[in-house]
């Protein structure tokens, strides 16, 4: 009997369809290095708070050569300025490269450096506002810039570096008094100086060497201070704990020790110091120093320049 004509449009089971070809679509790479995209309008409106804050530093440097100061050398005060000017300069030309429309405002910073009643407080306002750029510079360092920016903010963010620590230096040898929020504390100018080392530059994950010779030099000062202040309490407690702080700066200096090994030391000899202190408050019978406490005074990256007094 013969087989019955088979459907059309049907296929025998044994016989197996081609599969249909498929495009292939190019996998991208995954890369980890690559920075996330950032709006150049965000770049640009970072960059012109930059510039409207420099204008302000400008005329505050104006401000401390014609109070004529004594702490502070002419060449310092030169450098102060043309860092301040080269920078507006810089700024200018990287909103342009972006695309932007600089800004043409300035703050009210030189008026209130001018407007203070010692050279000391003085210095100690200029020295935040430069922390003030500082701390914008590493905000702006993190994104995708193109490498004339990047290369030029980099530099600016190390010349306010070393105005801040020459305006913290210069206004600790005139005894200029703590900043507002340490003010009514014991041992306010051992506590503020302390925390400024705690939230350093050298601490955070952009450190350089430079930013860790800066912090080496600067807690030599400061366990210095801190021992004057403890040979008059004839705490023995207060002592033994500068003992170990003055061993573990030993071994902090960067350029025999490393860079590793710098870092760990010096927090090793923070750590020590901030101990000596607080055993100084219990022997004066006052409560330790934290400087969680005081964290939002150097938070400043959300702190608005013209709100920094």
């Amino acid at each position: 009997m013969p087989k019955p004509p088979r459907k059309k449009g049907r296929v025998p089971r044994s016989v197996k369809q081609p599969e249909a070809a498929t495009p292939s679509v190019p996998v991208p790479e995954v890369r980890h290095d690559r920075r996330v995209p950032v709006p150049d309008e965000e770049i640009v409106t970072r960059l012109n708070e930059l510039l409207e804050a420099e204008r302000a530093g400008v005329e505050a440097a104006a401000a401390l050569q014609r109070a004529n100061q004594k702490g502070i050398t002419d060449t310092e005060l030169k450098k102060f300025a043309e860092d301040e000017a080269s920078a507006c300069a810089g700024l200018h030309q990287a909103i342009l490269r972006y695309g932007g429309q600089p800004s043409g405002r300035a703050g009210d910073f030189g008026r209130k450096v001018a407007a203070l009643k010692t050279e000391g407080e003085r210095l100690s306002l200029m020295a935040r506002g430069q922390a003030w750029v500082a701390k914008r510079l590493d905000a702006l360092l993190g994104m995708p810039l193109d490498p004339e920016t990047q290369a030029f903010l980099a530099e600016m963010r190390e010349e306010h570096l070393e105005n801040i620590d020459a305006c913290n230096r210069r206004a600790e040898e005139l005894s200029a008094p703590p900043s507002p929020p340490y003010r009514e504390f014991p041992f306010a100018s051992l506590r503020e100086a302390h925390d400024r080392l705690y939230y350093g530059a050298w601490r955070g994950p952009a450190a350089s060497i430079r930013d860790i010779q800066r912090a080496y030099f600067q807690l030599g000062r400061y366990l210095g201070v801190l021992a004057d202040e403890v040979q008059r309490a004839r705490s023995l407690e207060a002592r033994s704990y500068l003992t170990k702080a003055r061993a573990a700066y030993a071994k902090a200096d960067p350029q025999a020790a490393g860079e590793e090994t710098a870092v760990r030391s010096l927090d090793n000899a923070l750590s020590y110091a901030h101990t000596a202190l607080n055993a100084l408050l219990r022997h004066s019978k006052a409560p330790n120093h934290d400087p969680r406490d005081f964290e939002s005074f150097y938070d400043v990256v959300a702190v608005p320049f013209q709100d920094l007094i």
